[in-house]
């Protein structure tokens, strides 16, 4: 991801970043070790908390660069409402684009990010490629096993479900947890998503204000295959 993100913020001058639904911070943390002056924007308080422990982590790095991180609680649609602009990029990876209330949340997000980008300000957007998971209605994502230190073990799981009407794809988030010794304990949440198929959010882009829209398949820059690809990444340019 660094280097897509590099190359990216170099050919278009980035100087001021805002990485919506930032979550923990992983890349507002990045951006801001680079030099930039970053703001981190999520709804999430226990996110929120966590993106700041692990700023407290990397302060130094960030401080000898000459970057900057402010750590903000908003949620899509609010940027503005926060006088968060204007900056010359905004980022929102992991998956967290589709949280938006259905297609008019979509728009109304997408309208903000233009409000505080500036004229030839860059957007990334990095999440499922759903139009894959709607064509062939895939039921599952591979699991993601993780083991700690001490020997615990976690599954990630998620299950997919396809509501009527096509506006939102439900997905249920299964993890399983197993101490050393011990037995698995499970827990499960379910999650609606707004479907968002490349060409629906194409559409939605550049009725936003912006041009340039390009998909791709992954962050080495190789252009989108609808059927392959498990994620897609966008760029758009503000007009």
């Amino acid at each position: 991801e660094g280097p897509f993100f590099a190359d990216l913020f170099e050919a278009h001058d980035v100087r001021e970043v805002i990485d919506v639904g930032a979550g923990s911070g992983k890349h507002a943390i990045m951006f801001a070790r680079w030099g930039k002056r970053v703001v981190a924007a999520d709804p999430d308080e226990s996110m929120l908390a966590q993106a700041r422990a692990n700023l407290g982590e990397a302060e130094d790095d960030i401080a000898a660069s000459g970057g900057d991180l402010k750590i903000v609680e908003a949620g899509f649609g609010h940027l503005a409402l926060h006088d968060l602009g204007p900056v010359d990029a905004i980022t929102c990876t992991g998956n967290a684009l589709p949280h938006v209330a259905g297609h008019d949340g979509l728009a109304a997000a997408l309208r903000d990010f233009h409000a505080v980008l500036r004229p030839g300000g860059v957007v990334v957007l990095h999440l499922l490629n759903h139009q894959r998971l709607l064509d062939n209605r895939v039921r599952s994502i591979p699991p993601v096993v993780r083991v700690a230190e001490d020997g615990t073990m976690t599954v990630f799981l998620r299950v997919i479900d396809y509501p009527e009407g096509g506006e939102y794809i439900d997905f249920d988030f299964l993890t399983l947890t197993r101490p050393p010794g011990g037995a698995w304990q499970t827990a499960s949440r379910r999650s609606a998503h707004t479907a968002l198929p490349i060409a629906t959010l194409t559409t939605a882009l550049q009725q936003a204000g912006f041009g340039d829209v390009r998909a791709y398949g992954s962050h080495d820059g190789t252009p989108l295959e609808i059927d392959a690809d498990e994620s897609v990444v966008v760029t758009a340019e503000r007009l």
